[in-house]
């Protein structure tokens, strides 16, 4: 069948393949899993013997401490209950100071003197990470390993002995500045008592808050019954200045009223009823209305209101029986003066009572906020000397629970962990490990092409055609390659009559000679009138292989010249035509044209020409060659670099009328584009 007759069929852009980084994992380990194995064996064991010799026998010890609370049954309690939260919180806070830094310093301290050589080194901070503390409910459980049969226990001990001590030492030291702080507070209360009392008494002298308030009552009394008298005389005052020239009947009233002002026993009258008026006011304000004390203060004051009202009528009756008015109307104006100098005599009294009144009323003032304060600082000083009375009796109980040794550090006498065989148990597993993971390494780091697979990155531009095991073709290797090149889609339609111009070719480095000749020999087994045209430049080429370096060839058809094909038995319809002599004729005097001509020229009564371009990475001709082909294939061989296809294999998919192809060949066993 003419490979122009191949239909044409239009072919989408395939988008790229998305990559699974599980699969390159896979690519790097594949085939290399007995070596890893072997490595690994190895190794582990060495590690293994290592780890076995390396370990050390450990010897344990636990010792267990319990909180108790200071409040019975509460531990027992159930629900929201703030005391039992309290308790909890406080034995979290003691698991913590076990654990602290202070304890850890003052047990590493005492161990230095038991163990210096053990010692040396160690520091609270590598003391506190040997030790494992866990909480348990009310317990605190201490466990740790060592070397040392005896070092083990001694660590706890020292570790509990170090929490105890200071734990009393802590809680004197609160106990102390407490009671101190609070006998302070009493000599200062003390002292503003004692302060307080001398204050009292300067002020009180021999009078008490009692005292003064009585007798402030009484000269208030006093004050009234002054002011009152007072106003009385200025009113008859007033009277007996504008009375000149009056009638006798006038006089008579004016005596009498003068009689009732100037009466001794009615002002001495007025007095008591004052003073008794202010003791009822004091006494309504103590008992009840219908009490007997004020019933009788009130039959007083109603006695003493009949006396002075019987003395005004007695005074009244003289008046108007003359008796008063012959010892006035001889001299009025003596009863003018007389009244005036009573006038003076009660203001100058009323002032003297008014500031007896202020003093006593300060006195009194000063002795109540005095009397107050007495009573605070009691209070307080009541206070602080219950205080101190529970300091004293409380003392290590003022927090919500105690510490006690429930179980002393124990001693092991055999070891309770020999790290010998799970040293040389990891030590294989590291063994083996190490090794898979340095082969995977190295399958990752690998610049080289180990498998067909891991071309599918590129696959969406060049499609990979056939996977062959062997590096040198063998004829039914070709014969798969010429069928996948037949059947593969085209982009654009052949040129009816053309010769179809494939373009073998190399990524990296080498040459594609081998690949070039059994694809032409393919062709040519299958009756399709096929020329090779050695194409690669290079002194040690095809043409050199095939002992045809001696006639003109494809330099000279690049010149112009005419070329003659040479037959190639036992294959009729095979012909090829060498590189050629003309050496003057090199990658760098090649032009797009020339290469066309030439084609045009020699590939005439062909159906399909092969061009041998070398490698695209040493031939710079090898470029132009693809850029007039039809179809370019790329021979790419396991252990090429990856760099270097990366870097190339773009141009397949651009340059050449139908795109490229790939054929990987010297796959090696277990390659999952191998057919079976």
């Amino acid at each position: 069948m003419a490979d122009g007759a191949q239909s044409f069929a239009e072919v989408a852009p395939r988008a790229p393949v998305e990559q699974n980084p599980l699969a390159a994992l896979g690519r790097a380990m594949r085939g290399n899993w007995i070596k890893a194995s072997a490595v690994g064996a190895a190794l582990g064991s060495a590690l293994a013997v290592l780890g076995f010799v390396a370990g050390v026998e450990l010897y344990s010890s636990q010792a267990i401490l319990r909180v108790y609370p200071q409040e019975a049954n509460i531990l027992y309690r159930t629900g929201d209950d703030s005391v039992l939260k309290t308790f909890d919180s406080f034995v979290k806070a003691e698991t913590s100071y076990v654990a602290s830094h202070p304890v850890m310093e003052r047990a590493a301290q005492s161990l230095r003197a038991q163990f210096p050589e053990l010692t040396a080194d160690m520091s609270a901070a590598d003391l506190g990470g040997s030790i494992e503390i866990k909480r348990n409910d009310s317990l605190i459980v201490l466990n740790t390993k060592s070397r040392d049969a005896a070092f083990a226990p001694a660590k706890l001990e020292a570790i509990v002995t170090a929490y105890l001590d200071m734990k009393a030492e802590t809680e004197a030291k609160r106990s102390a500045v407490r009671l101190s702080e609070l006998q302070e507070r009493e000599a200062e209360l003390t002292a503003r008592q004692t302060e307080i009392r001398q204050r009292t008494l300067a002020v009180g002298g021999e009078f008490g808050i009692d005292s003064l308030t009585k007798a402030h009552v009484e000269k208030v009394a006093q004050i009234d019954a002054l002011s009152a008298r007072r106003s009385e005389i200025e009113a008859t005052l007033t009277s007996l200045r504008a009375a000149a020239g009056t009638s006798s009947a006038d006089m008579s009233d004016e005596e009498i009223l003068r009689a009732t002002l100037l009466d001794r026993a009615l002002a001495d009258l007025n007095f008591d009823r004052a003073k008794r008026s202010a003791e009822l006011a004091t006494l309504i304000t103590r008992y009840a209305p219908e009490t007997a004390q004020i019933r009788d203060k009130q039959q007083e004051i109603a006695v003493i209101d009949r006396a002075m009202s019987e003395r005004r009528e007695q005074i009244k009756v003289l008046g108007q029986t003359g008796a008063l008015t012959d010892t006035s109307s001889a001299d009025p104006q003596a009863s003018v003066d007389e009244i005036a100098a009573l006038l003076d005599k009660v203001t100058a009294q009323l002032e003297v009572a008014r500031t007896e009144a202020r003093d006593l009323n300060r006195k009194r003032a000063e002795l109540a906020s005095l009397q107050e304060e007495a009573e605070d600082t009691r209070a307080l000083l009541d206070d602080t000397r219950k205080a101190l009375e529970i300091i004293r009796l409380e003392a290590g109980r003022a927090l919500p629970g105690y510490s006690v040794v429930m179980s002393p550090p124990s001693r092991s006498p055999d070891p309770a962990e020999d790290s010998s065989k799970l040293n040389a148990v990891a030590g294989l597993a590291g063994g083996l490990m190490l090794a898979l993971v340095l082969t995977l390494a190295r399958g990752l780091a690998s610049s080289r092409l180990r498998w067909s697979d891991a071309l599918t990155r590129w696959t969406h531009l060049v499609p990979v055609l056939r996977v062959l095991r062997a590096s040198t073709i063998d004829p039914k290797g070709a014969d798969l390659l010429r069928n996948a090149l037949q059947l593969h889609p085209l982009r654009a339609p052949l040129i009816p009559g053309a010769a179809r111009v494939i373009v073998v070719t190399r990524l990296d480095s080498g040459s594609a000679d081998q690949m070039a000749l059994a694809l032409a020999q393919s062709f040519a087994r299958a009756n399709v009138r096929t020329l090779l045209i050695d194409a690669d430049l290079r002194p040690d080429g095809l043409t050199c292989s095939l002992d045809m370096a001696n006639g003109q060839g494809w330099r000279e058809v690049l010149r112009g010249q005419k070329g003659q094909p040479i037959a190639f038995p036992p294959f009729a319809s095979l012909s090829i035509l060498p590189a050629g002599i003309d050496t003057t004729v090199d990658a760098g005097s090649i032009g797009v044209a020339a290469i066309r001509d030439a084609l045009a020229a020699i590939g005439a009564g062909s159906e399909v020409v092969i061009l041998n371009a070398g490698s695209l990475r040493d031939d710079p001709a090898a470029e132009l060659l693809i850029s007039v082909a039809d179809l370019a294939l790329a021979d790419i061989r396991a252990k090429d670099r990856t760099s270097a296809i990366a870097a190339r294999i773009a141009q397949l998919d651009l340059l050449p009328r139908q795109g490229g192809v790939v054929a990987f060949t010297g796959a090696q066993a277990g390659d999952p584009g191998l057919m079976p």
